[in-house]
């Protein structure tokens, strides 16, 4: 994540998970009693309240994390079975995506289920006209065939959410 990016999480985005037919507070329908749950660029860590210590927020630019740490710098201290992954894994070339989706593939484990919520067209973003200064990357249902496949997981589900997004359910084989 760039310096724009950083800032731009820090102190401009609001979060809004009512708008999100699939991926905000729906995904609390998902959650079983014994699940653990890491919320991957969690922001204002808004599910902690409905989950209390069996989720884990981390988020490289927002001091309402449990952890001030990107992705690829964060090393798990206790096990996962759920992961969060909602708008987080939106910025960067298709290298730095994949740096993320191999971390991802490191700390999952057989059956552990990721939910997403993936930009397509990121514009409804600040900056999103000059991609020097927010760089998104274009998700797809076919790069999430194609990472699904080369990271071992399962695509369980993508549907479309809301304006210029996907969700999708991940399952790791």
């Amino acid at each position: 994540m760039n310096e724009l990016e950083t800032d731009y999480f820090k102190h401009h985005w609001k979060p809004n998970y009512s708008k999100f037919k699939y991926s905000g507070w729906a995904l609390l329908d998902k959650i079983k009693e014994d699940d653990t749950i890491l919320d991957i660029g969690c922001g204002y860590n808004l599910f902690k309240e409905k989950l209390g210590d069996r989720l884990w927020g981390i988020d490289p630019a927002n001091d309402k994390a449990d952890e001030i740490v990107s992705l690829e710098n964060y090393t798990p201290q206790r096990d996962f079975n759920v992961y969060f992954i909602l708008g987080a894994l939106n910025f960067g070339d298709q290298k730095e995506i994949e740096t993320q989706l191999q971390k991802l593939a490191d700390i999952t484990k057989t059956g552990d289920r990721v939910y997403w919520r993936q930009n397509t067209f990121g514009n409804d973003h600040p900056f999103h006209e000059d991609s020097k200064k927010v760089r998104f990357f274009l998700w797809s249902r076919q790069n999430n065939s194609k990472f699904c496949e080369k990271y071992n997981f399962t695509l369980n589900n993508i549907q479309d959410d809301a304006t210029n997004r996907l969700y999708a359910e991940w399952i790791k084989n």
